[in-house]
């Protein structure tokens, strides 16, 4: 068909009807309480029917209350009714994920009366195994009381009707160590083989998925997709084949992406694995290799076939002495990388005071892979804990083999499941010796960072070594280039009215998608900031750099509290200065009946619930706090910040990436680290208007924001408020005129 007459064909989704849809007396506006057609939704709506149709890849920010999920939601759900094609939607938090399943998508099906189906997809370790659980149970007596206790639980559990099998469903804090022992996992599960292959919470997911024409996932499971159709031959994957990806939260994707392809070995992840296989704990030996010895001695008693004697003596003799060998080596390796650690420490991470999470990040770089200390002390452990790695899991994949080449089908019957656990592990153990030898005949490139990774726990610092890579530009972009419809939206995309920054991290620029149409649109919030958000700039505080700083924004901190009267988030960028200055005004705060907590103290979600559903709420918290959190009302009315969210320029990634910027003859300052900072510093203010009846102030202890030239670019990038500049005395005085002037909108 000619270019003249395709033009000519009518669109799949005619712009006029899908639009019509948000008319006041419209399907829409029935089935959603208060809902009002807002321009920016109804523009950005058509944006996306556009992209669909015309096979387009689109950025849109969409600031907060524009309605942005409906937006993607309304094309997506006519797009599959009329199409038959699946749509994916990638989000990066929980909450967003529940509130598309469970609130938006069905109140769209009923009004739009569209026989779609939709599911949630999460990863397979996030679910129960019910072989697992089965050999679990009859192997109690080889667990220790705490981990037997906590498996019956599980199994109670798994008898509510309404139990779906995932892990965060639980109704108790279950440990790791007991999860290992019954959550599925992808290289030991024997799929369609199973014998609970039907019942398996997992799969029904995946059959849900499948018959589902909106797939929901988040951004880690999308990457897993990605990767895994890429190697695979048939071109299957996790994820049901789909046509057009709304991915949401888009800002995130280039941290997520950097993480979930960096290559990370520790030793704590080399000792757990092992005591899956063989672990002491109360003066007794637990692990797989004793379920299997056990089974023997439980068959045959003291007659052990001949065939079996040697199976048998390798479980006792071979493999143990093996294992140890695997432990003290992965000791003296992580004990060596440790002091490495300690004598390379560069004069720029001595000055940074803070360490985020009590954990350090120290470069390698290739000069280091030449020195004494690393190749007569550190190269060759790597070899030698490589090699030992090798040759346990060899011998355990022998075990395998030889036990699976015995004649007594009822005993291989019996231990199937252990031995398909084994082989599992096996193959992990075989895998990372690999990958351990690789950060030795491999060494840096200017296309990586690599580091040694030190982070404290209760009983131990946890040592590892990490290498991820700089730029996945070129990954993501031959990622999008295969999908016909991309739309990557966020309430924060753009630095200073820009989406050059988020373009070039992605791989969205025109030399990387030479035959895609990439179009980007920015809507404001429609919420009424300057009635409803004041911008207070503290101007008489030491700079954040000079020692006097955290003593003084502790105090600051304190009165602007007083003054919101708690309902306030305290948002710092360093974990140690944010327990620093709750440890100065907490009893303070305490004793004016002040509800407090802090990042650490519980999991996200409860912090969260206990924050709403308590007066005079106050939360301290650090990264995960800038964004993802949705508090209506009085609950939330000051936000406090306490610096500019610049990432640590000693970290391994911004260090390595900003040096690349620079050998391209760029400042990696203004074109990486600062967009960086203006996102995240957007994500933190907009935790504070959630509605249009929302009211409150964003205070800013960090005077840089207005006497460094590139402060104006993070004021640009913020909607219209009330902005002053003023000492602390003064910007509470506002506060206090703010509240009083406001009052009026919390009672409508």
């Amino acid at each position: 068909m000619s270019s003249s007459h395709a033009s000519l064909r009518a669109p799949v989704l005619p712009p006029d009807e899908v639009t019509a849809l948000l008319a006041p007396d419209g399907p829409i506006s029935a089935y959603f309480s208060q809902f009002e057609m807002r321009e920016a939704q109804y523009k950005m709506l058509e944006r996306i029917v556009e992209a669909f149709n015309d096979k387009q890849i689109s950025l849109i920010e969409a600031g907060t209350g524009t309605g942005k999920s409906l937006a993607y939601l309304i094309p997506s759900l006519l797009w599959a009714h009329k199409t038959n094609e699946r749509v994916v939607i990638s989000t990066n938090t929980i909450p967003l994920q529940e509130q598309l399943l469970h609130k938006d998508i069905p109140r769209l099906i009923k009004a739009l009366n569209l026989p779609i189906k939709a599911a949630l997809m999460k990863g397979m370790n996030n679910f129960l195994c019910l072989r697992k659980l089965h050999e679990s149970l009859s192997e109690l007596s080889f667990y220790p009381s705490t981990d037997a206790e906590e498996i019956h639980r599980i199994e109670g559990w798994k008898s509510d009707t309404h139990c779906n099998g995932e892990r965060a469903s639980l109704p108790f804090t279950c440990s790791s160590g007991t999860w290992d022992k019954v959550g599925a996992e992808s290289d030991t599960c024997n799929k369609m083989q199973c014998p609970y292959y039907q019942e398996c919470y997992y799969f029904q997911m995946r059959k849900r998925a499948q018959d589902a024409k909106i797939v929901i996932v988040n951004h880690h499971l999308l990457f897993a997709d990605m990767v895994l159709k890429a190697s695979s031959k048939d071109s299957t994957g996790i994820l049901p084949p789909y046509s057009r990806l709304i991915l949401d939260e888009a800002h995130n994707i280039e941290d997520t992406a950097t993480d979930y392809f960096a290559s990370r070995i520790s030793q704590l992840d080399i000792v757990r694995l092992l005591a899956r296989l063989t672990t002491e704990k109360g003066g007794r030996e637990h692990g797989k290799l004793i379920v299997l010895k056990q089974r023997i001695l439980e068959k045959y008693k003291d007659k052990i076939p001949h065939e079996l004697k040697p199976i048998y003596n390798r479980l006792t003799f071979d493999l143990p002495g093996l294992r140890q060998d695997v432990l003290t080596q992965t000791r003296h390796l992580f004990e060596a990388l440790f002091n490495f650690s300690q004598t390379m420490v560069s004069k720029q991470q001595k000055k940074e005071r803070e360490s985020p999470h009590s954990e350090q990040k120290l470069r390698l770089h290739a000069a280091d892979y030449s020195v004494h200390a690393w190749t007569q002390g550190i190269h060759p452990l790597i070899k030698i804990l490589s090699e030992a790695l090798h040759r346990f899991g060899a011998s355990l994949i022998g075990i395998v083999a030889d036990i699976n080449l015995l004649k007594d089908l009822s005993f291989q019957e019996t231990v199937a499941g252990t031995l398909c656990e084994i082989e599992g592990l096996s193959q992990r153990i075989q895998a990372l010796a690999d990958e351990t030898l690789s950060f030795i005949t491999l060494p840096p490139t200017h296309q990586s960072a690599r580091w040694i990774e030190l982070q404290a726990f209760k009983t131990m610092i946890n040592t590892a070594l990490v290498d991820a890579k700089l730029d996945i530009a070129d990954l993501l972009a031959s990622f999008f280039s295969q999908i016909p419809t991309v739309i990557l939206c966020s309430a924060t995309l753009t630095t200073n009215g820009q989406f050059s920054f988020i373009r070039k991290r992605l791989g969205l620029t025109p030399e990387k998608l030479k035959e895609r149409t990439i179009k980007e649109y920015d809507y404001p919030s429609p919420f009424n900031y300057p009635k409803q958000a004041f911008l207070g700039i503290i101007k008489d505080l030491p700079q954040p750099n000079e020692s006097a700083f955290n003593g003084e924004a502790a105090q600051a901190i304190f009165r602007l509290i007083e003054a919101s009267r708690g309902s306030a988030f305290v948002l710092f960028t360093s974990y140690s200065m944010m327990t620093e200055c709750f440890q100065a005004i907490k009893d303070s705060l305490l004793a004016r009946h002040y509800n407090l907590s802090k990042q650490g103290d519980a999991d996200r979600h409860q912090l969260i619930k206990r924050f709403v559903s308590t007066e005079r709420s106050v939360l301290f918290g650090t990264d995960s706090f800038w964004e993802g959190i949705d508090i209506v009302g009085e609950a939330l009315r000051c936000v406090i910040i306490v610096k500019l969210p610049f990432r640590m320029p000693s970290d391994p990634i911004i260090e390595a990436r900003s040096e690349a910027i620079l050998a391209n003859g760029e400042d990696p300052f203004m074109t990486y680290s600062l967009p960086q900072a203006i996102v995240k510093f957007k994500q933190g203010f907009g935790r504070l208007i959630r509605h249009k009846n929302d009211r409150g102030c964003v205070i800013c202890l960090d005077n840089r924001l207005v006497t460094k030239r590139y402060g104006v670019q993070f004021l640009n990038s913020l909607p219209p408020c009330q902005k002053v500049h003023d000492s602390l005395d003064a910007i509470i005085e506002q506060m206090n005129q703010f509240y009083r002037s406001t009052y009026h909108l919390t009672k409508q």
